[in-house]
């Protein structure tokens, strides 16, 4: 037989503060190396090499705006998942205060 499975309200929402404080470290984070990035100004010349280095698809002007999409796609994954926990604990609060 299989065990039986059980969460509390108490616990759903450690969970969802806990997947949104990893949201908030990730946005932080990218949002200083954006900063930094951005201070440092582009680090290649406006040659041919320059140009090979920052332009097309697998170059680094390309890369950064891949990585800024993959850290917003996990983030937002995880705000929703962190939303969700926080509403299943409302929810299972409510249904127990229901006589």
């Amino acid at each position: 037989m299989s065990e039986p499975f059980e969460v509390t309200p108490a616990e759903l929402r450690a969970t969802s503060e806990h997947l949104h404080d990893v949201s908030d470290s990730m946005k932080k984070a990218l949002s200083a190396l954006r900063g930094r990035l951005a201070g440092e100004g582009a680090a290649w010349g406006d040659d041919k090499i320059g140009h090979q280095f920052a332009g097309g698809g697998g170059g680094y002007l390309a890369q950064l705006d891949w990585v800024q999409g993959s850290v917003n796609a996990k983030t937002g994954l995880l705000d929703y998942y962190s939303s969700g926990l926080k509403g299943a604990a409302d929810s299972f609060e409510q249904a127990d205060e229901t006589p």
